[in-house]
């Protein structure tokens, strides 16, 4: 029953590992050239649904939300048909753009972005944690994150 157990833990892994691996050379061929700058400053998340099955995204955006306690945090409602915001939790200061910023975010399919202000981009596709994917923007701003990177494809590098 042991023998079992470990062969079919094995056998989710590699499966899980292989389509973690899919995902990434999917997003890399569609968004390789992509301009991530509207998202400069700003970091998302994916937090489910609601009771209505509407998206909740939570994310950081100082330029656009006003909000002294929470600096820059805010929840944003999407309805899940039109993906336009139906409800926000924070004052925001830019509405339209935080709708445009949140649908782009939805339409990549990925629990997570975040995007620095120099704008190297950190994709999060298997879960909210795990860093999957960073795009630099040159190789002194790759110099800043002391981790192991490999290039997987022009500016692309994948964590070690």
């Amino acid at each position: 029953m042991l023998k079992q157990i470990s062969i079919y833990c094995l056998i989710s892994l590699l499966l899980f590992g292989c389509c973690g691996h899919f995902k990434e050379k999917e997003f890399i061929a569609k968004y390789e050239f992509e301009d991530f700058s509207q998202f400069n400053g700003v970091s998302m998340y994916f937090r489910g649904s609601d009771e209505d099955g509407n998206y909740l995204i939570f994310g950081y955006a100082p330029h656009l939300v006003r909000d002294s306690v929470k600096i820059g945090a805010f929840i944003a409602v999407l309805d899940k048909k039109n993906y336009q915001i139906v409800e926000t939790k924070e004052t925001v200061v830019d509405i339209a753009k935080l709708q445009h910023i949140v649908q782009a975010f939805i339409y990549c399919a990925i629990p997570r972005l975040d995007v620095d202000e120099q704008g190297n981009v950190f994709v999060y596709i298997k879960d909210m944690e795990t860093l999957a994917l960073a795009r630099f923007v040159n190789e002194n701003e790759l110099l800043k994150y002391p981790r192991k990177w490999i290039r997987i494809k022009s500016c692309w590098y994948k964590p070690i």
